[in-house]
């Protein structure tokens, strides 16, 4: 009986090494997936400045035009657009541009144009915020546009309280391109 069992023994031996080329093997093959989706998943950034330009173009929007009602600080009692508005618009619309960062001028712009219901070639009244060096980078048109900034245009009509309805053209730009390009 005792020769019985040491010929298991050596059978299972031989059972083990060949498990273990297997193991190792299957560990390896996993061990390369989960590399290669991690590389894949973090390899390359998000780009989410046009995102961020459209987000950004609705809070403007919402500031000044939110439920059919315009914002009461735009407007003076004899419907004179105020000049508070246009100083203080970036805390009247809970905006920030302060940004943390290795960043030389400010990534962000904001234009916001009121037209005359009839007449839309003259601005009656302006609004700009940030950095007027990025408007340029709207009217390029290239192949590659990663390294230029993300422009949003948005437009829609308002009316007032006394009646008048006014044309109101938004423009946000975003640039950030040393986030969110390589």
């Amino acid at each position: 009986m005792t020769k019985k069992i040491s010929r298991k023994t050596k059978m299972n031996k031989k059972g083990d090494k060949l498990l273990s080329v297997y193991w190792f093997l299957i560990l390896v093959i996993v061990a390369t997936g989960i590399v290669l989706m991690v590389n894949v998943f973090y390899g390359n950034p998000y780009d989410v400045r046009e995102i961020e330009s459209a987000l950004l173009a609705n809070k403007v929007a919402d500031c000044i035009y939110y439920g059919g009602e315009v914002n009461p600080e735009i407007f003076s009692v004899q419907g004179v657009f105020k000049e508070s508005f246009r100083d203080g618009f970036m805390e009247d619309c809970s905006l920030n541009f302060d940004v943390q960062g290795d960043f030389v001028q400010v990534p962000y712009y904001i234009e916001v144009d009121f037209f005359s219901g009839i007449n839309s070639k003259k601005s009656e009244f302006n609004i700009t915020e940030g950095n007027n060096n990025l408007k340029p980078d709207c009217k390029i048109e290239v192949a590659d546009s990663s390294k230029l900034a993300k422009c949003t245009d948005k437009s829609f009509f308002m009316r007032t309280k006394n009646g008048g309805v006014y044309f109101v053209k938004l423009l946000t730009i975003i640039s950030k391109t040393n986030e969110n390009t390589n």
